[in-house]
């Protein structure tokens, strides 16, 4: 599902972005996108707690690279 636009920033490079916030597998996690500027999809939404959550993204990230 769609909720609309957030802002990202790129695991690799540190890039910050906004693009479409479409949810994980039904899960209250955003898909991570593809950052513009190097073109990693080891992204995350940007947030002021980011560091909780980058445990999880680190999981989703290793099942987009199976």
């Amino acid at each position: 599902m769609i909720r609309g636009k957030t802002k990202f920033k790129c695991d690799d490079c540190g890039h910050i972005f906004e693009a479409l916030d479409i949810e994980w597998q039904a899960t209250a996690y955003s898909t991570p996108m593809s950052c513009p500027k190097c073109g990693s999809r080891h992204t995350m939404p940007k947030s002021l707690f980011g560091f909780v959550d980058k445990g999880a993204y680190r999981r989703i990230w290793a099942q987009m690279e199976k």
